[in-house]
């Protein structure tokens, strides 16, 4: 941990303390100070400590420590590509993340690599053909019991790609993969808005049961009013389910309103684009 050292000297002086006004008896003024000048590391037990002194959550600490040291990840910049339209950035990241694999065998790189080739591939209008990489993909996400927000990212940019049926199955113990981390604002959105894309992607092939079951086990998670956004797409969300089922005026009327709070939030893009949705449906 000693790479850290630096940023808690940087928290420390900003907040006005000295490492006489953090070190007790668990913690001792010399274990801080080599810490702070990189000459040795801290144990996580140790550390914690000393940031519940400053009033830091470890959360925090590993963002600021997140930020003020790497670039911009490929899956990050993988947004940029599709929304720029970018195959050229788009081509860079696969032959970075793939010759990074070659040299280091990580299997996440090659996780990465392959969710870039997919997208790559269909901006140049090719299918990724099937292998022994897509196979290791599908065979990664059923076999990962426990899921962090890298899982997600991964999952959710391989959704469109990967077998319809399979996308489904995955999507089901999503919630159950995922309950250790619903406490985390950043995961639970990823959380929500996989399964809301999901039972979007089963209405648009009248997959209704499937729809449904997504629909519920959205409902059965802990979204409160914090989670404004998330839950005016699930009660458009419930309105497409609504005209799809025969209960076309109360569906309709549904997710009018939702587009209407989305209006009145300043969420035009989303209301647009939901918008251009409900009239595809209405047909």
């Amino acid at each position: 941990m000693g790479i850290y050292g630096g940023l808690f000297r940087e928290i420390r002086m900003s907040r006005g303390l000295s490492i006489q006004d953090l070190a007790d008896d668990f913690v001792s003024k010399s274990t801080i100070s080599r810490f702070e000048r990189m000459e040795a590391d801290i144990t996580f037990e140790k550390l914690v400590h000393l940031l519940d002194k400053l009033k830091v959550s470890m959360q925090e600490f590993v963002y600021l420590s997140t930020k003020k040291q790497r670039n911009r990840s490929s899956l990050e910049l993988l947004s940029k590509a599709l929304i720029e339209n970018n195959t050229t950035l788009l081509h860079q990241l696969v032959e970075k993340e793939w010759q990074k694999y070659r040299e280091t065998s990580d299997m996440y790189t090659r996780l990465v690599a392959i969710v870039l080739e997919y997208h790559d591939k269909n901006l140049q209008g090719e299918d990724m053909k099937n292998g022994e990489d897509p196979a290791f993909l599908i065979d990664y996400l059923f076999k990962c019991e426990m899921w962090t927000q890298f899982d997600m990212v991964i999952f959710a940019n391989a959704m469109a790609f990967i077998p319809f049926e399979t996308s489904i199955t995955i999507s089901k113990d999503l919630a159950k993969k995922t309950e250790r981390f619903h406490s985390n604002r950043q995961s639970f959105e990823t959380i929500i808005n996989t399964l809301e894309n999901m039972a979007m992607v089963c209405l648009t092939g009248n997959r209704l049961h499937d729809a449904k079951m997504f629909i519920t086990i959205i409902e059965e998670l802990d979204m409160d009013e914090t989670y404004f956004l998330e839950r005016v797409i699930l009660k458009f969300i419930k309105g497409l389910y609504g005209i799809k089922i025969g209960e076309r005026n109360q569906g309709e009327k549904e997710a009018k309103e939702a587009l209407a709070v989305m209006n009145l939030a300043g969420s035009f893009q989303f209301e647009r684009i939901f918008g251009d949705y409900l009239k595809q449906i209405l047909k």
